[in-house]
């Protein structure tokens, strides 16, 4: 039996040394930490780690030492529990609960892979008991003078006996010292996954406060309906913009037929309008929202056991998909059909992020219950372009042609990372791929300038007519260089390569 938060909250009582703790699989990997599961030997029971990477962590000490404050306060059913912390040289390890059924974004990656789910992943009544949960934990967060900021589906975990809770604080933040819980309090950073972030936090120019975590719940209700956020296809600064600039989105924003989401009704549709108003006053707050109609046709946790974690992938498979990205070499990644940089394994081809939408694999798929057989192909918008974008296309003559990127270079740690990717003429554009590659957090902003240029002259000399054998490869000096650098153009110490693979 899983221990419980109230039985193991005194942190006197828990073991603070690495020595006490047997690190078993990889479950989970970020941009920052790894999450173990882990054996601890003095209480004889499994539990999480989340190691985390203090020279990556984009906090202060300050801040990183509120957060573990915070978490330390928590104590809510529908919230991970949090048991101690301690630094292991450049590390900070984290003990939390273990939870066996994954995180909900797995849950729906693994249907969208196996079911054609064109016409929606989960009935109501699913999506409802999960929604009923997130906005429990987020009513105890808010009247505690906390807000989450990153609400969505890959942050919402579920146990074997259909608990469901909310993780990841890393960018929460403590709107209100002491007991001055003021519900105006307001915070300027900014923080959050774009496709769930609210747009009181993009524009920065009043703050934001709770009714932040209503926008990102409103977008995690799409997510669970139709196994996307409504501008997921876009880069992050699109995002922003259709997010500033458009309408609010609504269940129907991804649709690539008329009528596709018809099986959800007009109680669990005017739930999700009310989170995405662009006014936050507008916005109910959580507890308001608990007693929406739509939350009548929530079950017990029971039923989810049945809906979500029966349905998700082993704990077998996380784990070999976890290692994969955890011990990959290069760091292996690529770029899917909409543009989103997931991680690849070499070997499998197992794809790690998205379920492929492709209309004749889906075809194949069986049917999910609630949807229709046929399917399209959705297309991505394209962006403006440079001169250079412009040149490079007006010359392609016998439709586009499509290449095959490699960009090596090391990261701040001096590792050779290789970033693969497709460039589809006509499609793409210089500038939007190096863009997408700032804006991942693939490469040093200050090298967007020696990579674009690079990239155009290496692309334009595939299809110059005056080149009989154009080069296959570019090397170049990298502004991130420090001056302290050794600079090695064969071992890209201080430069980076481009290359057209195979």
């Amino acid at each position: 039996m899983a221990p419980t938060a109230d039985s193991l909250r005194t942190l006197s009582l828990w073991p603070n040394n690495q020595d006490d703790y047997e690190l078993r699989d990889v479950i989970g990997v970020g941009s920052t930490s790894i999450v173990y599961s882990v054996y601890c030997k003095p209480k004889g029971e499994k539990f999480a780690i989340k190691i985390i990477d203090l020279e990556k962590w984009n906090m202060s000490m300050d801040e990183l030492l509120n957060e573990i404050q915070a978490m330390s306060s928590f104590n809510h059913e529908n919230i991970v529990p949090y048991y101690t912390s301690f630094v292991v040289n450049n590390e900070l390890w984290l003990v939390l609960q273990l939870l066996g059924g994954g995180s909900l974004l797995d849950i729906i990656k693994h249907k969208l892979k196996v079911t054609n789910c064109k016409n929606g992943v989960f009935d109501e009544a699913t999506i409802a008991t999960v929604l009923q949960s997130i906005l429990k934990a987020l009513e105890y967060f808010h009247n505690n003078g906390q807000v989450h900021r990153d609400i969505k589906a890959a942050n919402i975990l579920l146990g074997e006996d259909g608990t469901v809770q909310v993780a990841n604080f890393g960018i929460s933040a403590l709107l209100a010292n002491g007991k001055d819980m003021c519900r105006q309090a307001v915070r300027y950073s900014f923080v959050g996954t774009p496709c769930w972030m609210a747009p009181e936090v993009m524009d920065q120019t009043g703050g934001h406060g709770f009714k932040a975590d209503i926008w990102s719940f409103g977008i995690t209700a799409i997510e669970m309906a139709t196994g996307y956020a409504p501008y997921h296809m876009h880069s992050p600064m699109k995002v922003i913009m259709l997010t500033l600039q458009n309408d609010p989105p609504n269940l129907d924003t991804g649709a690539f037929e008329k009528d596709q989401y018809k099986v959800y009704g007009k109680t669990f549709r005017n739930m999700i309008n009310s989170c995405l108003q662009k006014d936050p006053s507008k916005r109910p707050t959580a507890t308001e929202l608990l007693k929406h109609p739509f939350f009548k046709k929530a079950k017990d946790n029971k039923y989810l056991t049945q809906t979500l974690v029966a349905i998700g992938p082993s704990m077998e498979t996380r784990i070999y998909k976890a290692n994969t990205v955890q011990s990959n070499t290069w760091n292996y990644l690529h770029r899917t059909t909409y543009k989103e940089w997931v991680w690849n394994d070499d070997e499998k081809g197992i794809e790690m992020y998205r379920a492929d939408r492709d209309s004749a694999e889906e075809a194949s798929r069986p049917i999910n219950i609630m949807e229709r057989v046929d399917s399209t192909d959705e297309k991505v918008p394209d962006a403006g372009r440079t001169n250079n974008d412009l040149d490079i296309s007006q010359r392609v003559e016998d439709g586009p042609r499509v290449f095959k990127i490699a960009l090596r270079l090391r990261n701040t740690r001096r590792e050779l990372k290789e970033i693969r990717f497709e460039f589809v003429m006509t499609k793409d554009t210089v500038q939007k791929t190096t863009s997408q590659l700032i804006e991942a957090g693939l490469v040093d902003p200050h090298d967007s300038v020696p990579i674009f240029m690079n990239l155009a002259k290496l692309l334009d000399a595939q299809i110059a007519h005056s080149i009989q054998t154009p080069p296959r490869s570019v090397t170049f000096y990298l502004n991130s260089s420090g001056p302290n650098e050794q600079f090695d153009d064969k071992a890209l110490m201080g430069f980076a390569q481009i290359l057209i693979v195979d």
